[in-house]
């Protein structure tokens, strides 16, 4: 499916519907709260821009992870650094936990938390290899140590 300009609207909001939230978990992880929806607007901008070079090769899915990825990693690197915040107030109930693992991911290295964010999005390895140009194998093993990395910081 090669997106023209005449379906490029409609391709892009179809996939805002369905694939939206990935641009949110990238934009939660890669940026501070007050610089979230900087990035997030940024991420959108650059779906935008992508699209053309959309060809099928991939599902839509992996496309936009690498495309929102690729920009969060720029974004962080030559925008908005991710800066280190001061002691914040416990997080509410409702969403404690959530919070507390978002802010584990935001803590790991920059290629770590691509890779748990595609994992927990139930990318298959051989998508998640597709996205960050690693190995199946290297993606396994790289899980493995990060899965007990976060167990042992959120317990």
């Amino acid at each position: 499916m090669n997106v023209s300009n005449s379906n490029r609207l409609a391709t892009y909001e179809a996939w805002l519907q369905q694939y939206g939230a990935i641009l949110h978990k990238i934009a939660r992880s890669y940026a501070t709260p007050s610089d979230r929806d900087d990035l997030q607007q940024d991420l959108l901008i650059a779906l935008w821009e992508a699209l053309p070079y959309y060809r099928s090769e991939s599902k839509p899915q992996t496309f936009i992870y690498r495309v929102a990825l690729n920009r969060a990693l720029n974004w962080t690197r030559t925008c908005r650094p991710f800066v280190e915040l001061p002691d914040l107030p416990a997080p509410s109930r409702d969403h404690g936990r959530l919070d507390q693992l978002y802010t584990a991911i935001a803590e790991l290295p920059e290629l770590d938390r691509s890779l748990i964010l595609l994992h927990l999005d139930g990318l298959t390895y051989a998508e998640i290899a597709q996205v960050l140009g690693l190995t199946e194998t290297n993606i396994g093993a790289r899980l493995t140590r990060l899965r007990q990395r976060l167990k042992e910081t959120l317990s």
